[in-house]
């Protein structure tokens, strides 16, 4: 995997700066070995040895099904590192995250009502659900049940539970009587909102290549990534195509608590990003932008990007979404 080479400049404008940055990002590199990379994931995945297991109360709770939710991604990405350590999550507080005979034992946070100001053991996990899934309903027109919404609260739920570090506690916004305040529902929305912008514009190219609106899409090979000017695609690239695969290697059983922390805040921080791109940069051609090999140039971007939200979703255990 490719890093952006960076040098130190006493004396130099930005533009030579963005200048020498583009010159020392090799794109089609850097896009081909994210896609080859991204393919073997779910093999990776579905193949590899993983020990991770959870030690519940009789009677669950929501931490204890924090702890499941934990247990499951790490269970995935230990799969795909193919790393066969014995993990045990547990809710139990009286035992200290620590490595015993082989066994590393990580203690997660207590699930906190906001209410109370401390660990809920009274809400079940049915219950929570329908609460996240209230607010997915508040957000959508109501058209009853569909996969979507289900999917959508999923999502809401997984990120409640595992978006900061697994041993520290998690305060349950969802809980609250009054949705206004609600930073966790907004920023797991964010990161399935950008994903399925993502692929909107891939399906509505393909779309306009059928009815011969635009041109086929060129090889990698055959692809001008010099066109890619823009800062923030030069960003994207460097901090988030190129900067994928390096922090799942660097995920070890050293780390266990930061690991979904980690994985969840680089989708979201992907996802502003891409925001801000999407805001000021037309991908598709239109009356006004009329260069096809910009397009295309930008489509393969995307293109790696959409791999990227899928490679992670599939860890995370989450159906991408075309439209949230």
């Amino acid at each position: 995997m490719l890093f952006v080479q960076t040098s130190e400049v006493a004396i130099g404008s930005p533009i030579k700066m963005e200048k020498q940055a583009i010159s020392n990002l090799d794109f089609k590199k850097i896009f081909s070995d994210t896609l080859n990379s991204m393919t073997l994931i779910p093999l990776m995945i579905s193949g590899g040895r993983s020990n991770v297991t959870t030690r519940c109360n009789q009677n669950m709770t929501l931490t204890d099904m924090r702890a499941q939710y934990a247990s499951r991604v790490l269970s995935n990405i230990f799969a795909y590192k193919d790393l066969n350590s014995e993990i045990v999550l547990t809710s139990t507080t009286n035992c200290d995250s620590k490595k015993l005979n082989n066994t590393i034992t990580c203690v997660v946070g207590p699930v906190i009502n906001p209410a109370t100001k401390k660990k809920d053991v009274t809400t079940s996990f049915q219950e929570y659900v329908r609460l996240r899934k209230l607010r997915v309903k508040c957000r959508h027109p109501p058209e009853g049940e569909n996969m979507s919404e289900a999917w959508i609260t999923e999502a809401v739920v997984c990120y409640d539970f595992l978006h900061n570090d697994t041993t520290k506690p998690m305060h349950a916004v969802g809980l609250a009587a009054g949705l206004e305040n609600d930073p966790p529902f907004r920023e797991a929305v964010k990161i399935l909102y950008n994903r399925s912008r993502v692929a909107c514009i891939l399906q509505k190219f393909d779309e306009g290549v059928d009815c011969s609106l635009f041109p086929p899409l060129p090889s990698l090979d055959m692809t001008n990534f010099k066109l890619l000017k823009q800062k923030a695609e030069i960003d994207i690239t460097s901090k988030y195509i190129a900067g994928f695969v390096p922090m799942l290697n660097k995920f070890s059983v050293t780390r266990i608590a930061k690991i979904t922390a980690e994985l969840w805040r680089f989708l979201l921080f992907l996802s502003q990003d891409y925001s801000h791109y999407y805001s000021s940069v037309r991908t598709l051609c239109d009356e006004h932008n009329r260069s096809h090999p910009t397009m295309h140039a930008r489509i393969w971007m995307l293109k790696v990007i959409l791999t990227i939200y899928d490679a992670a979703f599939a860890f995370l255990n989450l159906k991408p979404l075309e439209y949230v």
